[in-house]
Formats: structure tokens, sequence, C-alpha cells
């Protein structure tokens, strides 16, 4: 019997990393919130009440006023502020940990690295991150490691509540998978019985797309943030999310499509998490919209095919109208995101 292999290409030649095993035990969650504080509270609870909670919990206030809700102080959370409304990509960095001063000994080989002629390394241009432990800082460095107790690190989003076994899923998945997993991402569901909630379910529009791997295994191409965790080092190395993706819509994409780069991106398929979303069409289609303009910037920044959304049948005839209305939305939000003034340019981009 003859094998034959074919090699991702979404894994590059010029990076050397392996995971280490997920902790169950030794977790980091990740909240950021923007004016939902009852949202928040469910998320926080929810967390709490996983058979292996998370070590650590940090919110990221994202909200222009610095002043969170007393109740916040009864559970063991710390919060990361903001200091003003600056979009959920730079909220998730802070709680992750970056830092907006820099190392002033570390930064040498980065800033030699731009006098030879190459961009900014991803590891300083959205913050420091101070467990980024790199040597070599007259040159720019080759070797990376992780100086935390901690190796992996959960993103969710308020208003979600999430499987008991949870992280034990995931520390299954990531043994499923080997040691070349960067990131692990999990299914998530419309809560409750509504009509856009089930239609948020069956369509599947908070999972990410999936491609098969050699051995014909359907894996993620990105992550989604209402259930991902992600491992520390590979994420402080891409500089996190990047925080040019101001909206809640095609920076955790980025993000997965820089971390595939690196290693594999697992799939625990029992890893459920539910979010709440509200039964208004008004909010639906805002969200669409949202998710258009996403996928324009993503598109334009990995240099991709167009993303612009088309008209499909979905399973259910009940979901007819959702489907359009979404199809719809995503349309006008990508129209609304070209800049015209691009086109006719060919660039040459530094480092890709």
């Amino acid at each position: 019997m003859t094998a034959i292999y074919g090699l991702p290409q979404s894994i590059s030649a010029h990076f050397r990393f392996r995971s280490k095993p997920v902790n169950a035990r030794a977790i980091k969650a990740i909240i950021p919130t923007c004016k939902d504080w009852d949202g928040l509270r469910v998320t926080i609870e929810s967390l709490l009440k996983l058979k292996t909670p998370p070590k650590e919990i940090a919110v990221a206030n994202d909200n222009s006023e610095r002043d969170v809700p007393s109740w916040l102080s009864d559970y063991p959370v710390k919060v990361a502020d903001c200091r003003g409304n600056l979009g959920p990509a730079k909220a998730r960095n802070l709680g992750f940990g970056m830092r907006n001063e820099y190392d002033p000994v570390k930064i040498i080989g980065a800033l030699n690295a731009v006098f030879e002629g190459n961009p900014l390394p991803d590891f300083v241009k959205n913050g420091f991150c101070p467990e980024l432990d790199y040597q070599n800082y007259a040159e720019s460095p080759k070797v990376f490691k992780w100086n935390s107790p901690i190796d992996w690190y959960y993103f969710t989003d308020c208003g979600c509540t999430h499987d008991p076994d949870l992280f034990l899923r995931f520390e299954q998945a990531w043994k499923e998978c080997g040691d070349c997993c960067v990131a692990i991402s999990g299914p998530v569901m419309g809560s409750g019985s509504g009509a856009i909630n089930d239609y948020m379910t069956e369509q599947g529009v908070l999972n990410p797309p999936q491609e098969k791997t050699i051995h014909g295994v359907s894996l993620p191409q990105a992550i989604v943030t209402a259930n991902a965790l992600i491992a520390g080092l590979p994420f402080a190395f891409l500089g996190g999310f990047d925080p040019q993706f101001q909206e809640a819509a095609g920076e955790d994409l980025d993000i997965g499509i820089r971390l595939r780069g690196l290693g594999v991106i697992a799939w625990a398929s029992e890893a459920r998490v539910s979010h709440r979303f509200e039964e208004s069409q008004s909010d639906f289609y805002q969200r669409f919209r949202r998710y258009g303009r996403g996928n324009r910037r993503l598109e334009l920044k990995h240099g991709l095919p167009s993303l612009r959304a088309r008209p499909f049948s979905p399973e259910k005839q009940d979901h007819k109208h959702l489907a359009q209305l979404a199809v719809e939305a995503m349309q006008a939000g990508y129209d609304e995101a070209i800049d015209a003034t691009e086109r006719g340019i060919l660039r040459i981009v530094p480092g890709k």
C-alpha cells in the first residue's frame, strides 16, 4: 500500500514552532466589553462554573468611561483599562498582556532589522509583550521563548455560556492534533429558540471555514473570537490582533490566517459555546453589514480573491428571508468599505 502525501501550503517554511500541551487548569481567559456589562456577567459566571475554571480572567474595559460596575469586584478578575473605545482587537491585546511601552534593550534588535531595510517585526508592532523572551538584542532575533506559567489563552465574548467540559475538550483536541497545534477553535451556537438564534446555529455563522488536511481531516482555516484557544508564544510573536480592524469583524479571521503560517488550528467539535443574539432584524442587519466591511479589509490585507457575499439557498425554508437579509447586509458593508483610490495600483508589500 502506497501513501501519497501533500503539504499544506498554509504553513510557512520560514518558522519552526511546536506548542506545549494544553493544561486545562492553566488557561487565561480574555473578555473584551463595550457597554455590555450584563453580557459580561453572564460570561464570567459561565467560565467560573467550568469543571476546570480559568487560572486567570482578564476583562478588557473598552469603554470611553473608565468606571466599572461595583459587582465586578465580587469576581476574581483583573481589569485592563483601555482608556477609551479602541476596538475589540486592541482591547483583546491589552487583556492578553501587551503593553504600549517597549523594553529599551529588546527593541534594539527589532530596530536594527528596520535599519537593514526590513519592516518592523510583528512582535513589537502592536505593543511589547514582557513574557516574549528573545536574545541577540544587537541583531534581529531568531529564537523566541515564552516566559510564563500560562501557555494557552482563551478568547470569548460577552453574553456567552460555555460547555462545562470546555477546557478539557481543548486539552483532548491538542492531544489528537499534536504539537503542531497553534490554536484550537470550537463551535458557536445561538442561545435560545428565536428565529435569529436558530439561524445563527443552523448556518454556523460563527464557525470558521474549514479545509481538509493531508490526512483528510477537516480543520479550521481561522478562529472565531467567541470561542478560541491560542498559544501565547505565537500570538505574541505575531503581534496579536491587528488594531487596524477597529470593529468586531475580520480581526479573528486575520489572526487565524497568520497563525496558520506557524502551525495548525485544531477543531474541538464538542467544545461548544452558546452566544446570545438579539432577536432583532435591525441588529441582525447591522451585524452582517459589519461582517461585510471586515471581509473587504481582510481581502485587501492578504491579497485574497473577492470576499463579497453571494446569494445562497439555506437548507431550512424558514431561513430564506434571513439568508437574503444577511447577504444584502454583507454586500452593503463590503461596498461601503471599498476605497476606489486603491484600484489600478499594484503595491509591493514588504515581508510578504
